[in-house]
């Protein structure tokens, strides 16, 4: 199993080298989906890569972002560039960058980002068959999905420790529709670890705790995992060396047969390092609900150091559960808030009592609670952490009259440097122990000498004649490690053409509700029911409501045993059926009776990555609602067949815990849970995020065979129904009978509804 790190920064590439990653994934400084890491310029790049290789270490190469039309020739270049330094793989998002790649540069490994929503076999098949060498699964996959996954063509790589979004990633709209910074873009400005209100309760609702799957490496490796994943490109380097080097002992000692679960010392120093609300494990060892959110904290918690029990105002007295160094990074927790401070004093030790110095606008009260935030001894063992070394053999031929040479090997690449004639010694000769000790002063180079030789006779060889050859060989040696470490990426095919084939949308309405449904069908429309609940009971309702030539809108996530039973589902309404919308790229996979056509989930903001779903059958691809009106009339150009949603409530987020269940501190039940259908007091039906400016987001259920997922959406609709680009569509969702006929009247008349909307990004661009 891959040990495979984050790197945000030359400094946390060489802690994770110290840690014993197998592999980084770091950043380019272009269309990388975590822009605000310190990431790499192509000088860097080129260095981080030769500095992982020369360590046989990997270099994953994110270029994960959607991309826009007019960034397609650069995206191409960076893609060019990975060829060309050799990158280990490229981690894509964006349809129309994996187009790209596949065509022009047949050598470059690609890996799915979690980016792309793939998250059951079906997604994973369709990955392998495009070419795509690892999926990394949503990180919403239960361990028996990741199972499903392990034989389906594709490396899987899991999430195994730190943040974790809330909303499945790729599929995050909140920070772009909420501002302009884009989520989907590398610039998520994280609204989700802002507080809300829900039924008048005030929470971070939407942050999870981190997830730490340290001591359940058996159940990943058994499940199929061939990597796993540790978060942190915007963390210290201190952090990646804390957690890589964990996962390095776990990973060592269960390949070795002798795996044991973290003891104290360990996992307190996972906790210390960074921890929100403590440590879950994920949706994939089944974590729900109030067991994922931590409503109390948005910030790393620490771990508490005991109490105050004396406070004057300058200073506090603190008596200590653990041990206080010099250098501690405090945080006071009480009524009056909290307080940040670095313990400046004697080392204490647990039992003893720390007096701490006070800001003058600090406060502290008997009681409160003091946690260290910064281990400053940790701290200092992580940046003390040596880095990998190569042993060598060194062998020097230093016999009068005959070529210098010195040959070197790590055992697994030699090589043979050869210098100027020896001269003969005309005083003293050389000493087989004097060359030695030349050859063995390898100073701050990776190599650590193993074996060395000199075989002399009768020789003079000035020391700096053996350090010039010595740093030759090894320079040389360096290369050839390199070289030998590389993938072969040559090779470079053509710019595969972008021509779209011509064609129209019928004016479509995606629906929730039958009155929504009549209403829009008297008006013309095509309808695509895209309902609440997706059990087969339900279904076979829908089926009675349904009118031929109607299509059927699939979920953006399901399990692999739901996606099948959806297949059946439209297999056996196939003669009723005008098509299906898919939701996600992954259910291209399957072989659909109907004429199919990607949905929003499935985001397009340029022309190649409409080829790629034109490709792939597609009979209509829909606009990223991130396109400001001009891009969408650039990626409309010669009238395809690409729908544009003119007006709907946007989805923000879709999320896999219950906020309703959450507040109730359920942690256990989801996939059974009927609150909702038999109309608990405290379900969700009805209920809304309530921002600091009173916004009201409402939450909608979308009830999966497997247990609800929750959409967010905006709290304003997208209203552009004055604007005419190509192949119209609305979408209905919170909408009643009478705002629907609104809606449909805007619609006709070609003017905006009456009520407060948002035009998106129409006039905004996405950065």
């Amino acid at each position: 199993m891959e040990n495979l790190a984050p790197a945000g920064n030359r400094a946390a590439l060489e802690r994770a080298d110290a840690a014993g990653a197998d592999a980084v994934y770091l950043g380019y400084s272009a269309f990388s989906a975590r822009a605000g890491a310190g990431n790499f310029d192509r000088r860097e790049l080129e260095e981080a890569i030769r500095y992982a290789h020369l360590r046989h270490m990997r270099v994953h190469v994110t270029v994960n972002t959607l991309i826009k039309d007019g960034e397609m020739d650069e995206v191409t270049e960076v893609l060019r560039l990975l060829r060309d330094l050799q990158a280990d793989a490229v981690l894509i998002q964006d349809l129309g960058a994996l187009r790209i790649a596949r065509a022009m540069f047949p050598g470059l490994t690609v890996h799915a980002s979690t980016q792309m929503a793939i998250h059951n076999r079906t997604g994973v098949s369709w990955c392998a068959k495009k070419g795509i060498r690892r999926v990394v699964l949503a990180r919403e996959c239960s361990l028996e999905e990741i199972r499903r996954c392990r034989d389906a063509g594709a490396e899987i790589e899991v999430f195994g420790h730190g943040a974790q979004c809330v909303a499945v990633s790729g599929l995050c709209l909140f920070s772009s529709m909420v501002g302009e910074r884009s989520g989907n873009r590398g610039r998520c400005a994280q609204p989700c670890r802002m507080e809300y209100s829900y039924r008048g309760r005030k929470g971070a609702w939407l942050s999870p705790r981190d997830v730490c799957l340290r001591d359940e490496l058996p159940l990943l490796k058994e499940a199929g995992a061939a990597s796993v994943k540790l978060e942190g490109r915007l963390k210290r380097p201190e952090y990646v060396a804390v957690v890589a080097s964990s996962y390095r002992k776990g990973i060592d000692a269960m390949e070795a047969g002798r795996f044991a679960p973290a003891d104290r010392e360990e996992r307190e120093g996972l906790l210390q390092i960074f921890n929100r609300g403590g440590f879950m494990k994920g949706y994939a060892l089944g974590c729900e609900d109030a067991g994922v959110i931590c409503p109390e904290t948005v910030n790393h918690r620490g771990i508490r150091i005991g109490r105050i029990v004396k406070a004057d105002g300058k200073l506090a007295q603190v008596r200590l559960e653990r041990v206080l160094r010099n250098g501690d990074g405090l945080e006071i927790r009480g009524k009056r808030g909290k307080t940040d401070l670095i313990y400046a004093g004697p080392d204490r030790e647990t039992g003893e009592t720390a007096i701490l110095r006070l800001r003058p606008e600090a406060r502290a009260e008997n009681g409160d609670e003091v946690a260290c935030l910064t281990d400053a001894a940790q701290m200092s063992a992580a940046n003390a952490m040596p880095g990998r070394t190569v042993p060598v053999d060194l062998a020097l031929h230093a016999v009068a009259g005959e070529a210098l040479t010195l040959t070197a090997t790590d055992g697994e690449n030699t090589v043979t440097v050869t210098g100027e004639t020896v001269a003969e010694a005309r005083t003293r000769a050389a000493e087989e122990s004097e060359l030695i000790r030349s050859l063995e002063k390898t100073g701050d180079t990776v190599f650590v000498p193993r074996r060395t030789q000199a075989e002399t006779r009768n020789a003079f060889v000035p020391v700096s004649r053996v350090n010039a050859i010595r740093r030759e060989a090894l320079e040389a040696l360096a290369e050839a490690r390199i070289r030998a470490f590389a993938p072969d990426t040559a090779g470079e095919g053509k710019t595969p053409e972008a021509d779209l084939p011509k064609g129209s949308v019928p004016q479509t309405a995606l629906v929730r509700t039958r009155e929504q449904a009549e209403a829009a069908r008297r008006e013309g429309f095509r309808i695509a029911w895209y309902p609440e609940d997706y059990r087969e009971t339900a279904l076979e309702r829908l089926a009675g409501e349904m009118r031929e030539g109607d299509w059927f809108r699939l979920p953006d996530v399901c399990e692999e045993e739901t996606l099948q039973m959806l297949h059946r589902f439209v297999c056996a309404q196939k003669e009723k059926l005008g098509g299906v919308v898919l939701g996600t790229v992954g259910q291209l996979g399957l072989d659909w009776p109907v004429p199919f056509g990607a949905g929003s989930g499935i985001p397009v903001m340029n022309r190649q990555a409409a080829a790629l779903l034109f490709d792939e059958g597609c009979a209509f691809v829909t606009a990223s609602p991130e396109l400001t009106g001009q891009e969408l009339k650039d990626l409309q150009a010669g009238d395809p067949p690409i729908l544009v949603t003119v007006y709907g409530r946007t989805r923000l987020m879709l999320l896999h815990h219950c906020p309703a269940r959450t507040a109730l501190g359920m942690d256990r039940g989801h996939r059974d849970c009927r609150m909702c259908d038999e109309g608990a007091a405290d379900a969700l039906s009805g209920q809304a995020l309530e921002d600091r400016r009173g916004y009201r987001f409402p939450l909608l259920r979308q009830r999966m065979p497997e247990g609800c997922l929750v959409q967010l959406m905006n709290a304003l609709p997208t209203d552009n129904l004055d604007r005419k680009p190509s192949n119209r569509a609305i979408e209905l969702t919170t909408e009643d009978p009478e705002e629907t006929e609104e809606v449909l009247n805007a619609f006709r008349e070609d003017r905006r509804t009456g009520w407060e909307t948002t035009a998106g990004h129409w006039k905004r661009p996405v950065e």
